[in-house]
């Protein structure tokens, strides 16, 4: 692992659990059929088979601290929506309404031709 990447990558975590199987299969099969054909009475691949099947469950644990992280999250979104989240949903949305230029402005404004001071037509010199 690069230093620059984050201890936590949930993206990373989360793919890495669905590839990691499919890899580990791969290197265990290749692996094996080595060992099948150079046989001298000892089945080395399995310690191939025994690493990789900890590196998958490593892969599985880290996915399954992003998945209850995430859930975590949303159930505290969902509680302090609940809590707080309609009155101030309607404090933002008076908040836009007092800002906000008039719609009747902006529609003006955009309709002005450029270099023009007034909506009725260029100046006259």
């Amino acid at each position: 692992m690069r230093a620059s990447r984050f201890l936590f990558s949930p993206l990373h975590d989360l793919t890495r659990a669905v590839t990691l199987p499919f890899k580990a299969l791969f290197v265990i099969g290749i692996t094996g059929v080595v060992n099948y054909m150079t046989y001298d009475g000892e089945w080395w691949f399995k310690w191939v088979a025994f690493g990789m099947g900890i590196a998958v469950l490593v892969a599985f644990a880290r996915a399954a601290r992003t998945l209850l992280l995430l859930a975590l999250i949303a159930w505290v979104g969902t509680k302090i929506y609940r809590r707080w989240g309609a009155a101030a949903r309607q404090q933002f949305d008076d908040w836009v309404q007092r800002t906000r230029p008039r719609a009747a402005q902006v529609l003006q404004a955009l309709n002005t031709p450029v270099g023009t001071g007034t909506p009725d037509g260029p100046r006259q010199a």
